[in-house]
């Protein structure tokens, strides 16, 4: 099950971010802001939104494949990972079999409440 977020501005949109629920896991996806609105905190806002909706649901640890964004996400807690660590079930989402290459780097956030 996904949620997804969004920004607007006006009557388009112009950042999103994707949370797959797996039970105690989530996968955080689709982090993305178009480029004119990049640099004004949207994607933090995101990001923060996103882990927020996680915790609600009873999410204790959010994953993520990235490969151009390894050092926009340490500041919300997230540590890169081996693929191996993963939780059993987002490793057989379709993120992790089939829409990002083996080179994306995984990274793990445990949550607090």
């Amino acid at each position: 099950l996904a949620s997804t977020l969004l920004a607007r501005v006006d009557s388009g949109v112009v950042g999103t971010a994707a949370l797959e629920l797996y039970g105690s896991a989530a996968l955080l996806r689709s982090v993305a802001v178009a480029t004119r609105f990049q640099g004004q905190g949207l994607g933090a806002a995101l990001t923060v939104a996103a882990l927020d909706l996680a915790r609600h649901r009873g999410v204790r640890t959010v994953y993520l494949l990235t490969e151009t964004a390894g050092r926009f996400f340490p500041r919300f807690g997230f540590r890169p990972i081996t693929r191996a660590d993963v939780d059993v079930a987002v490793r057989g989402s379709t993120e992790f079999t089939t829409a990002c290459p083996a080179s994306a780097l995984v990274m793990r956030a445990e949550l607090t409440e």
